[in-house]
């Protein structure tokens, strides 16, 4: 193992630093204020064990969250959006969250903030 795999865990089919890069683009004023912002980042700092409570169903990881549990959210952020059975948190914060989870899983090539030149 390399000193960068030792350092940079991965999160999903990310690396650590990469959903680092993107919370630290994220946390920036304005975007960070929005509700989609507030999404992406209630959901980089869940993935990252930064935060216990996950940012839609509030399910406690204890750390890094195992791939089921990903999956999970995104699939619970992705009710959300449909609004089947009605919505439990603003529709923008659950978009933000879904499209963090979408991106750290892997559904998405891209991640929910711009990063470039940064």
């Amino acid at each position: 193992m390399t000193a960068l795999e030792t350092v940079s865990a991965p999160v999903g089919v990310r690396h650590s630093h990469e959903v680092s890069e993107v919370l630290a683009v994220a946390s920036a004023v304005p975007f960070c204020t929005e509700r989609f912002g507030r999404g992406v980042l209630g959901a980089l700092r869940w993935v990252l064990g930064h935060q216990v409570a996950a940012p839609i169903t509030a399910a406690s990881s204890g750390g890094v969250p195992p791939w089921a549990q990903l999956l999970d959210e995104a699939y619970a952020a992705r009710e959300e959006l449909l609004g089947r059975d009605g919505r439990t948190v603003e529709l923008d914060y659950a978009h933000g969250v879904y499209e963090s989870l979408a991106w750290v899983c892997g559904h998405h090539e891209h991640p929910p903030v711009n990063t470039a030149g940064h």
